[in-house]
């Protein structure tokens, strides 16, 4: 794609004289904005209109520099994902598994992923990450909702309950993480916490509390009771589903 083809908004000519089914393929806008095409939609802040087909054909002439083949292959991304949220979260193995992946879109959807993480994490409240659960939620499904195997974070406060650090403590296989209780003792007190947040998922999608994560919650809080830190919470991720151990009163 050439210079001449791209269009002052940034996105070339062509994406704006698709034919008319290959637009009912890739997009789908609200009755507020029949007229509106894909890249006008973004540049004037109404992206949300798009559904995340379109925002997979635009990304991925944007990833691979030209039109042709790009509504073939971000068709398949999205036969095979369902969503944009689940392209990003995909593991690379999963992702080179689609026909016509080049090698060069994947450090580019690890850009846009890493970006989108940390723009989540930003929209967390810098004084105390426990004042707006939603916000936290929404970092922590960004993290983890998608994830096909069991990830353990641990979430790190202060004393006001301000984050010292967000880091993944254990990976296990598709139902079970394997977590010690002196390890995440030993690391509060290297950290200087007050107060932890766990998070785990579940891959299942059922954030429903096993019988195991009772238990490992109790040793976890036996542990740092013996350093004279607290759990402020502990969150199973599932999908599109959440448990709160504190709200639950379990812990």
């Amino acid at each position: 794609m050439s210079d001449k083809d791209i269009r002052p908004d940034g996105f070339s000519d062509a994406m704006s004289v698709l034919s008319s089914g290959d637009l009912r393929q890739i997009t789908t806008l609200t009755e507020e904005l029949p007229e509106m095409d894909p890249p006008l939609a973004l540049l004037t802040g109404r992206g949300r209109h798009l559904d995340d087909a379109t925002l997979l054909y635009l990304l991925t002439v944007l990833f691979i520099g030209r039109e042709m083949g790009s509504a073939a292959l971000s068709h398949n991304l999205f036969v095979r994902f369902g969503s944009l949220a689940a392209v990003l979260s995909a593991t690379d193995r999963e992702l080179q598994s689609i026909t016509d992946m080049g090698m060069h879109m994947l450090p580019m959807i690890r850009v846009l992923q890493e970006a989108a993480l940390r723009y989540n994490r930003a929209r967390l409240p810098p004084e105390d990450v426990l004042d707006n659960e939603q916000k936290l939620l929404d970092y922590l499904t960004a993290r983890l909702a998608r994830e096909n195997i069991e990830q353990f974070r641990i979430l790190f406060l202060d004393e006001k309950n301000s984050l010292i650090a967000d880091e993944a403590q254990a990976r296990g296989t598709v139902n079970h993480t394997p977590v010690y209780p002196r390890e995440v003792a030993r690391r509060a007190v290297e950290i200087g916490a007050a107060a932890l947040v766990l998070v785990h998922n579940h891959p299942s999608g059922d954030p429903t509390p096993s019988e195991a994560d009772l238990q490992m919650t109790m040793q976890v809080q036996a542990a740092l009771e013996v350093v004279g830190v607290k759990i402020a919470d502990h969150f199973i991720i599932g999908n599109g589903r959440h448990t709160s151990f504190r709200r639950s009163k379990l812990l």
